[in-house]
Parts: C-alpha cells; structure tokens; sequence
C-alpha cells in the first residue's frame, strides 16, 4: 500500500529525530500543527525514511527555527510522556562520539526491543504447528500457504 508522504505545508515547528539505524546523522522532520501539543523531547515519533520504510525515532530536540530545505512530516506521536530523559540524550551522544558510531547504533542498543519499532517484518514458520491449517483464518491461511 503506497502512501502519500507530505510535505511540509504549515508547519511552524521541527523536530530532530534519531533513528535506530547506523546513519551518521539526525534527521529533521516538521511537526504538522495536530501533532505539536503532543510532541516532546525523548517521546518516540513515527516517521517515514527513505522511500516507504517507517521508524519508530526520538526526538533529540524541537525548534522553530525553518530549515533551508523540504522536510517530511512526522506521521504520528507514539508516546504521551518521554521514554528517554535528557540525561539520556546527552549520554547517547557522548556515547556516539567516543565510540565513533552513531546516535542511531546507540539507541538501538539502549533501548528495550519492545521499544523500536519499524516496517520491517520477520514471519518464521512454526514447525511444531504441523501442516493442518482448518483452523486458521482466512488471512492466516495464505501467510502459512506462502
């Protein structure tokens, strides 16, 4: 299912966001005006890279200063409260820069797996299951099928 990523329209604030990927920087994205109340510092945000690949990110920092380039929107606020405090941030950063790797790498080790979330997906089969699937659903029918 293709979606349509927007792009900036009125934004009047951006958010810098860390995504859990071995990439050498952050990333800039706008924050659409439904979202701004909600969005804060160390809160997880759902954002779009590259062409259709969703990351759960953190927010590292929110400005309202316009970037001299188009940003993409952030598509939703998963977290009403932060799940990093600043301390945290800082402490990924020095982190990223002792060890030379990262903000990314570093959050993807520092936070807990049922934290991150991306658009990637793993489907094991299950052997033990056995191959009489009568009592599956329809959907399930044809990923076990596949």
């Amino acid at each position: 299912m293709a979606e349509n990523i927007l792009f900036e329209t009125n934004a009047n604030a951006w958010a810098e966001i860390i995504l859990p990927l071995a990439i050498p920087k952050t990333y800039t994205y706008s924050i659409p005006q439904h979202l701004q109340s909600k969005i804060k510092e160390g809160c997880r945000a759902e954002v779009v890279f590259g062409k259709n690949k969703k990351y759960a990110g953190i927010v590292k920092s929110i400005f309202k200063i316009k970037p001299a380039y188009e940003t993409k929107e952030i598509i939703n606020v998963i977290d009403d409260e932060p799940v990093v405090y600043p301390q945290q941030l800082q402490l990924w950063n020095w982190i990223s820069e002792y060890y030379m790797c990262s903000e990314g790498e570093v959050m993807n080790a520092a936070l807990p797996t049922h934290l991150k979330l991306s658009s990637e997906a793993m489907i094991l089969f299950n052997e033990t299951y056995g191959e009489d699937f009568s009592d599956l659903n329809d959907n399930e029918y044809l990923v076990a099928e596949a």
